[in-house]
C-alpha cells in the first residue's frame, strides 16, 4: 500500500499544474480516455500482493512481445465510436414486425443508420479483440483470459451467427433490430465488462510501451526480506544524468544518507522510490539491473507541510507522519521507507534528538529499508556504531568560487557545507549588503 502523500511525494502525480508526473509519463501511451482512466487508477492503487505483483510483470512482459500488433489493431478513433453507441441516449431497439421496422428507418433515419454503423463496429471490434487475445500463450495473462472468455460466451449466446456476419456484411433491418437488443439490453452487462477490460488492457499496454520507450529494465522479483539492489539508477525526469548503485540487505537494511544542499540526496530518494513503485506496477525499472523484493508498503517523508486547518504546526506535522509510519510498521508491514531532513520544523538540538531517536530504531528493523537522508553530520557520526547502517554521501567541492557537484554516490559520511557558497554565488548576500547601503542613505536623508 502507498498513501497520497507518497504518491506526491514521488510525483507520481503532478503536485501542482505546472509540475511533471511519472503518470503522464505513461499515459500518454493509452489509446482510450478509459484507457487514462483505468491507468490512473492502477497508479493510485498499486497492488503489493505477491502473487498479483509477479503476475502483473509477467503480463506486462508477454503484452510487450505483442505491442506492434496492439497498436495495429485498435486506434483511438474506433474506440471513440463504440464509446458513443455504448453510452447513447437512443432508447434500445427491440424485435418488431416488419411494419414497425420500415417506419423507425422512416421516421429516425439518422438514428437507424447511426445504431446499423455502430453494430458493424462492434462486430468488428469483438472479432478483432477476439483473434488478438486468441494468439498463443495467452492464458499467461489473466486479463487476456478474461476477455478471451467474454468474447467467446457473447458468441456462444448469438446462435443465429449475426453479430459474426455484421463483421463484413451490411444488416438487414431484421438483423439490425434483433442485435442492438442483443448487445445493449440482453448482454449490456457483458458489453460494459468487455470494454472495462480493454481499457485494463489498454493501460498496461501503455506500461509496456512506456517500459519500451524510456529503455525500462524489468527487476528480478523477490520474496520480503531478500536484498534490493539497483544498478546503474537514474531518476525517470533525468535519462542522461549520473547512474548510481544502491543496495539493500538484511545486514544492512538501513542506508544514512549526507552531502550538502544540491548534491542530489532528493533525486536519489525519489529514483530509488520511484524504481520500486514502477516494479510494483508490473513495469520495467530505470537502472541497468535491478533485484527488488515484494513489499507491503512504501513510505515517504520528503514534503511535509503544516496544517492550519486542524491546527497543527510544521513540527507536529513531522512527527504526525512518522507516527502514521510507526503505526504500519506495527501492524506487521514490510516497507521500503524514504526520510527526507527528518525534523526541519524544530531547532538543531531537537531535530538532532529526535532524529537520532527514530533512525536508531527504524536501523533495527531488518524486514524494511530505510533510506534516509539528513544534512547533520553529528548524527551520522553518533551511528557510527550501528553496524546495521550503511553510510553514503555526494561529494561536492568548490571550483573557481562555484559549487561543483559530481553526483556519485559514494561509501562514507559528507562534512562540506556550502551555504554560504551558495549564498554568495546567486549574489543574496550582496543583495542584502546593497539593501542596507540604501537603507541608510534614506536614513541619513530623512534624518
Amino acid at each position: 500500500m502507498m498513501d497520497t502523500q507518497t504518491l506526491y511525494d514521488l510525483d507520481i502525480f503532478p503536485r501542482d499544474a505546472v509540475g511533471r508526473s511519472v503518470y503522464e509519463m505513461i499515459h500518454c501511451f493509452t489509446l482510450t480516455t478509459g484507457g487514462k482512466e483505468a491507468l490512473q487508477k492502477r497508479m493510485l492503487q498499486p497492488d503489493f500482493d505477491a502473487s498479483e505483483v509477479r503476475q502483473a510483470q509477467q503480463t506486462v512482459r508477454f503484452l510487450l512481445q505483442h505491442l506492434a500488433a496492439w497498436k495495429q489493431s485498435f486506434s483511438a478513433q474506433e474506440m471513440k465510436y463504440l464509446e458513443e453507441y455504448f453510452h447513447s441516449n437512443l432508447t434500445p431497439l427491440e424485435e418488431v414486425d416488419a411494419l414497425h421496422r420500415w417506419w423507425y428507418r422512416w421516421q429516425y433515419a439518422s438514428d437507424y443508420a447511426f445504431i446499423q454503423s455502430s453494430i458493424q463496429r462492434v462486430a468488428v471490434f469483438i472479432r478483432k479483440l477476439f483473434a488478438f487475445v486468441d494468439m498463443p500463450g495467452h492464458q499467461a495473462a489473466e486479463i487476456l483470459n478474461d476477455v478471451h472468455r467474454i468474447c467467446d460466451s457473447l458468441y456462444t449466446a448469438d446462435q443465429n451467427g449475426w453479430l459474426t456476419a455484421a463483421a463484413d456484411h451490411t444488416l438487414n433491418s431484421h438483423q439490425v433490430f434483433y442485435l442492438d437488443h442483443f448487445i445493449r439490453v440482453l448482454h449490456k452487462t457483458q458489453f460494459i465488462s468487455l470494454l472495462q477490460a480493454f481499457y485494463t488492457l489498454d493501460a498496461l499496454f501503455a506500461c509496456a510501451e512506456a517500459t519500451q520507450v524510456y529503455h525500462f529494465t524489468f527487476p528480478v522479483l523477490t520474496d520480503p526480506g531478500q536484498k534490493l539492489e539497483l544498478r546503474g539508477l537514474y531518476h525517470v525526469f533525468l535519462p542522461e544524468g549520473i547512474r548510481n548503485d544502491v543496495y539493500f540487505d538484511q545486514q544492512h537494511p538501513f542506508i544514512f544518507l549526507t552531502g550538502p544542499n544540491m548534491a542530489g540526496k532528493s533525486t536519489l530518494l525519489k529514483a530509488c522510490g520511484i524504481a520500486v513503485y514502477l516494479a510494483h506496477l508490473g513495469m520495467g525499472v530505470p537502472a541497468r539491473e535491478a533485484v527488488i523484493p515484494i513489499f507491503d508498503a512504501l513510505f515517504t517523508d520528503i514534503y511535509i507541510t503544516d496544517r492550519v486547518e486542524q491546527g497543527y504546526s510544521y513540527f507536529f506535522s513531522e512527527v504526525r507522519r512518522i507516527q502514521e509510519l510507526a503505526e504500519q510498521l506495527k501492524a506487521g508491514k514490510r516497507m521500503f521507507i524514504l526520510i527526507d531532513e527528518m525534523f526541519r520544523g524544530t531547532n538543531v538540538r531537537d531535530a538532532y534528538d529526535c532524529s537520532l531517536a527514530v533512525a536508531s530504531r527504524l536501523a533495527a528493523l531488518h524486514n524494511s529499508y530505510t533510506l534516509f537522508s539528513s544534512h547533520l553530520t553529528e548524527l551520522a557520526h553518533a551511528l557510527q556504531s550501528v553496524d546495521t547502517i550503511r553510510f553514503c554521501y555526494f561529494d561536492a567541492s568548490v571550483r573557481n568560487q562555484q559549487p561543483y557537484f559530481n553526483y556519485r554516490l559514494q561509501e562514507g559520511v559528507s562534512d562540506v557545507r556550502l551555504g554560504q557558497v551558495i549564498l554568495r554565488q546567486q549574489g543574496v548576500l550582496d543583495l542584502l549588503d546593497q539593501g542596507i547601503a540604501v537603507a541608510r542613505n534614506e536614513q541619513d536623508t530623512t534624518g
